[in-house]
């Protein structure tokens, strides 16, 4: 019989929350208090913009009465942190970031597919504007000459000393598996690979289980199938969750967009469909919570 899933502590690895140039639904301080009171265990704040140790700082003072609800912080290496800079990265995690992005709207591939830095093709709500220009300048780039820069290998250095967590963001499939090999040669234990169903990376299935056998997590996001971004449908979500497995397999919501639910509906709903769709149980509560908590390191 199909039952109503529940979303009882599960970890949502991706959220986006105000302020950000973007238009968001909610701060951090709404989002981790809707997060709390809906049972779950904890989640990501994610900025494309910042490091998010602020934020999390002040949107905990907001869930203090909910003390198992674990608000974790990251950084995105895009241009508001000087892009792939091995000193913004150690700063963050030293503060108790938790979550390391490559580049996401700064990224080569973002840019050959969107047109431009800061774009995300019509969405009137996510478009940067700047006035000065957004080409970017500086070190985004994690490949160059078919080789990882000094600067990549440095960041990744880096999350294996503070035991954090890299996610590959919106880099190419080149750059994923490049970072990938130097990561499991110097013993990074927790990578994931950022909706490798979405237009960027789009890595494929075979791609997905391959990574996946070396100890690579995909997160899949709840994003891709709602109306405003219908990447992949339910079923594709579960043709590809069923190749790579239960182990390596995570949902998250990528939300925090107006045009969304808030974060906690958006996972549990997605959620709700892949077990319609005939995901069982058991397996969503292990790609909602116990796969968010070890790749956290919380298991």
């Amino acid at each position: 019989m199909i039952e109503k899933i529940s979303i009882d502590g599960f970890i949502d690895i991706h959220i986006h929350t105000a302020p950000a140039p973007f238009n968001r639904i909610g701060d951090t301080a709404d989002i981790a208090r809707w997060c709390a009171e809906a049972g779950m265990g904890g989640a990501v704040i994610k900025s494309h913009f910042e490091s998010t140790v602020s934020k999390v700082h002040h949107g905990a003072l907001n869930v203090a009465d909910y003390p198992n609800f674990k608000l974790v912080a990251g950084v995105a290496l895009n241009r508001g942190v000087g892009g792939i800079n091995p000193g913004a990265v150690e700063i963050a995690l030293h503060q108790g970031a938790k979550m390391v992005w490559l580049p996401t709207f700064d990224s080569c591939a973002h840019i050959n597919f969107y047109g431009g830095a800061g774009k995300y093709g019509s969405f009137k709500s996510m478009s940067l504007g700047f006035r000065g220009g957004s080409s970017p300048r500086g070190n985004y780039v994690v490949v160059e000459n078919g080789m990882i820069t000094a600067e990549a290998k440095e960041v990744i250095d880096i999350i294996i000393a503070y035991d954090a967590v890299l996610s590959t963001a919106h880099v190419s499939k080149e750059e994923i598996y490049a970072v990938v090999d130097y990561g499991l040669s110097k013993g990074l234990k927790r990578m994931c690979v950022t909706h490798p169903e979405a237009p960027v990376p789009n890595i494929g299935i075979d791609s997905m289980v391959e990574l996946s056998k070396q100890g690579v997590f995909m997160e899949f996001c709840a994003v891709n199938c709602f109306p405003m971004t219908p990447t992949y449908g339910l079923d594709q979500m579960k043709e590809a969750m069923d190749a790579v497995g239960p182990d390596y397999a995570i949902i998250s919501s990528d939300a925090g967009q107006p045009w969304m639910p808030k974060p906690p509906e958006a996972i549990r709903t997605f959620a709700q469909g892949l077990h319609e769709k005939g995901i069982p149980s058991d397996v969503i509560r292990r790609m909602g919570k116990d796969n968010p908590e070890r790749l956290l390191g919380f298991a």
